[in-house]
């Protein structure tokens, strides 16, 4: 069992120091590529964040930006700003020595009058993209659910398929709390795709917005969730906290103590 917290927690703080703070509490750090202190320099990278964070013996994975970008947007310069972050991603994560990478799929305006079939399109060619990147680096590409109803690709149905003939090297990451936001069937989900999965982002919320609370403080039926992943999850799947900034600190020792007390 890999339990890791993501920087969310300690967004816009300084990378170096988030990593310090939360190195103290779990012993994996997702790096969440986002916020003031990931801006890029002006050569376009994020050497300075590298400088300061390859002393750090903590096994890191890697969100890329996901804030105002959308890798299947229907205007080819957003996607193209999407697959550049994307592989300036998985570069420093190569460097960093750095597990596995997070696939965003990418937002669909429900309200609006764009092809769902162009966008699933665009989310693979996305795909095809970041997984030829990190492959030959032996990075694993994690897939992941993303936002409410309105806004989200995937089905539950259509998510549990989506990896259908997709390099096995490209797995699941179900975040769960916006699996609950969709009303899925969580529990089903992780039985159903847990021997392909290789992470979960780990919050909670009310079902109607996506909050970022931690574990057992929204409406998720967490013992169902818990006894699912004990039967169904590999063992190298990385279980990240992935809490909202500002959250206490002291909520990820309980989470991680959870985990450790309902999976170990």
């Amino acid at each position: 069992m890999h339990i890791s917290a993501s920087e969310f927690i300690l967004f816009c703080g300084d990378p170096a120091e988030n990593v310090r703070k939360l190195s103290e509490i779990v012993p994996e750090i997702e790096l969440m590529i986002d916020g003031d202190g990931w801006d890029l320099d002006e050569n376009g990278t994020w050497d300075k964040q590298f400088e300061t964070l390859k002393g750090f013996s903590v096994p890191f994975t890697v969100h890329p930006p996901a804030w105002d970008v959308n890798a299947t947007a229907p205007i080819s310069t957003i996607r193209e700003v999407a697959t550049i972050l994307n592989k300036k991603s998985v570069e420093l994560a190569a460097k960093l020595g750095a597990t596995q990478v997070v696939f965003h799929p990418g937002y669909y305006d429900g309200d609006s009058f764009f092809s769902k079939t162009r966008a699933k399109d665009f989310c693979y060619q996305q795909l095809e993209s970041i997984l030829a990147a990190a492959k030959p680096h032996g990075i694993t590409v994690a897939f992941e659910n993303i936002a409410g109803p309105a806004m989200t690709l995937f089905t539950q149905e259509e998510f549990i398929h989506a990896l259908d003939g997709i390099d096995p090297s490209v797995k699941f990451l179900l975040d769960v709390g916006h699996a609950n936001m969709n009303s899925w069937d969580i529990p089903k989900v992780i039985e159903t795709i847990g021997h392909r999965m290789g992470g979960m982002h780990l919050h909670d919320n009310n079902g109607k917005g996506d909050a970022h609370v931690p574990m057992l403080k929204g409406t998720i039926p967490w013992d169902r969730t818990f006894a699912a992943m004990k039967s169904s999850l590999p063992e190298d799947c990385v279980l990240v906290m992935e809490y909202a900034a500002g959250t206490p600190l002291s909520y990820l020792e309980e989470g991680k103590n959870l985990l450790l007390e309902k999976l170990g």
